[in-house]
């Protein structure tokens, strides 16, 4: 058995009923994602049983924030980029990202992880790779359901304050302080 198919056992009993973009995402995209250098997915596994379960996992990427310009000051500009408002004389709209794309949890385990609990394997894994490469916003997309939205606000994230059509996501970013980079 090839390490695909092996992977592709593991992730075909993760069910996600809340959210089936979690579940279809994983079973449907994650490895072809991986093979194209698109994101990373990372599994968060119980080590202390003999089989290998996922509890939960999270994939991570590259993203470019695109925000209108009517939307940043010239201070709100230098906060994201860190460094200046303008390049070349006009205003920096874009900013790169790490993008946390997907977190979910294995409904057959919920109560072996907490979402807390998760948020901090895959903000560990950020930084790890913040470290090496740099970068200063950390961006995720979520629904606008309020546990979710009040248990990121509690890792620092902050909404993008922006029109929002009906049913889009809600676009929330982390900027990091200097003594997290």
């Amino acid at each position: 058995m090839s390490n695909e198919e092996k992977a592709q056992e593991l992730i075909s009993v993760f069910v996600c009923e809340k959210d089936k973009d979690i579940e279809s995402f994983l079973k449907e995209k994650a490895i072809l994602f991986e093979k194209l250098g698109k994101s990373r997915t990372y599994f968060i596994f119980n080590e202390d049983e003999d089989e290998f379960n996922i509890l939960a996992y999270f994939t991570l990427a590259m993203q470019v924030l695109k925000v209108p310009e009517e939307l940043l000051s010239g201070r709100k500009t230098k906060v994201l980029d860190g460094f200046s408002s303008k390049i070349r004389g006009s205003k920096i709209t874009e900013f790169p990202t790490i993008l946390i794309g997907q977190i979910g949890k294995n409904d057959l385990y919920r109560e072996l992880i907490s979402g807390f609990e998760v948020m901090e394997y895959c903000l560990s894994t950020v930084f790890k790779g913040q470290a090496v490469l740099g970068g200063r916003i950390i961006m995720l997309e979520c629904k606008e359901i309020p546990y979710i939205v009040n248990l990121y606000e509690r890792f620092g994230f902050q909404k993008l304050e922006r029109d929002y059509k009906e049913d889009e996501l809600l676009q929330m970013i982390k900027v990091l302080e200097e003594d997290e980079i």
